[in-house]
Formats: C-alpha cells, sequence, structure tokens
C-alpha cells in the first residue's frame, strides 16, 4: 500500500509541476508570480488528498509557514509546515506523524517542518523572531479550521504589531549594514539579495 501512495504521489507532483513550468515557458507575457501561486496550489491540493487518504485526526491541522504560508512558493524553495495538535500525540500517532514527513520526504518534498501544539507554537514564539514571522505568515492546509483558529487568536493577543514590525525593519537594517549596504554583496542569494 505505501508503495503505490509513493509511485502516486510522486508521478502526481512531478507531472504537475513539469506541466507548470512548461505553462510557463511557454508564456513570456505570464505573471511571474502566477508561477509561484500555482505551484502552491499543487502542493496544497496533494497535502489535502494525503492527509485525508491516510485518514489522520480531523482534530489536528496541517499549516503552511513562511513563503508558502503566503501563497507563494518558488522553484526549489523549502515547502514550511506546521503539523499543528491539540494534545501532545501519544506513541501511536507520533509514530504515524513521523511517517507521514518521511512520507513527504519519498514523494519529493523538500520540507521544513515542526510538530507542535498551540501551546507550543506560543512558547517558541515569545522569544523567536523566525517563529513569530513563521506565524504570522501561517494558513490552514489541512485539518481543524477550529485549531488553527485558536492559533490565530492566541497569538495575536501575544504579539504587538508595532513591536514586531520595529524590529523586522532592524533585522533588515542590519542585514544591509552587514553588506554595505550593496545588494550585489548578497548575490547571488535570492532570497536575501
Amino acid at each position: 500500500e505505501r508503495s503505490d501512495l509513493l509511485v502516486r504521489y510522486k508521478s502526481r507532483i512531478q507531472k504537475g509541476q513539469h506541466a507548470l513550468r512548461d505553462q510557463y515557458r511557454s508564456s513570456y507575457e505570464q505573471d511571474p508570480d502566477c508561477l509561484l501561486y500555482e505551484s502552491s496550489h499543487l502542493i496544497d491540493e496533494v497535502l489535502r488528498d494525503l492527509w485525508t487518504e491516510l485518514h489522520f485526526p480531523d482534530s489536528m491541522a496541517i499549516c503552511a509557514v513562511g513563503g508558502y504560508g503566503r501563497g507563494e512558493l518558488w522553484p526549489g524553495s523549502d515547502i514550511d509546515l506546521l503539523i499543528l495538535l491539540p494534545d501532545e500525540p501519544d506513541p501511536e500517532l507520533a509514530a504515524r506523524i513521523e511517517q507521514l514527513v518521511g512520507l513527504f520526504w519519498d514523494i519529493g518534498l523538500k520540507i521544513g517542518h515542526s510538530v507542535r501544539t498551540v501551546e507550543d507554537c506560543l512558547h517558541e514564539a515569545e522569544g523567536d523572531l523566525t517563529v513569530q514571522t513563521a506565524l504570522v505568515e501561517a494558513r490552514l492546509v489541512v485539518g481543524s479550521y477550529a485549531l488553527f483558529s485558536r492559533l490565530v487568536a492566541e497569538f495575536k493577543k501575544q504579539i504587538d504589531p508595532q513591536t514586531f514590525f520595529h524590529i523586522k525593519c532592524a533585522e533588515q537594517e542590519e542585514r544591509y549594514r552587514r553588506q554595505q549596504y550593496s545588494p550585489f554583496n548578497l548575490e547571488p542569494n535570492c532570497k536575501e539579495g
């Protein structure tokens, strides 16, 4: 059964990605953002179908974070995921989640992931700007809307938007200062440049 799953989903991803590239190459006038959004949509569909087929509990969720959370999936980018749990998993569920993460890799998804409860997310975000940024950009892909809504509501209570904004501006300024305010010093790093 697992081998059938692997073959089907790996093929689906490869065909989808090739179709998107061919579509993009065939039309030079096409907005490049379209490729980013369509790539994100392809992965959304794969994750939803895989989640449903594997019968994960309705109380859990998969959330997209980072650029993928914004719906912008660059070719070759990591697919940043948060597997959101209502409670700490029992050993059986923990093993199933571990197998799921392995399956993501086996079907060709280059993922960055975390497995957390709402409380874990809030605790991690307290002193970590990277986690805060990821949660600001989070969106629900599949699973419990109620759990995701709880995360968003609790996170909004915890974060001060003005402070977050000023810290992000200072972070960007520091990155520019380190590179003597020259974008060419960051090349060819497309993410930082």
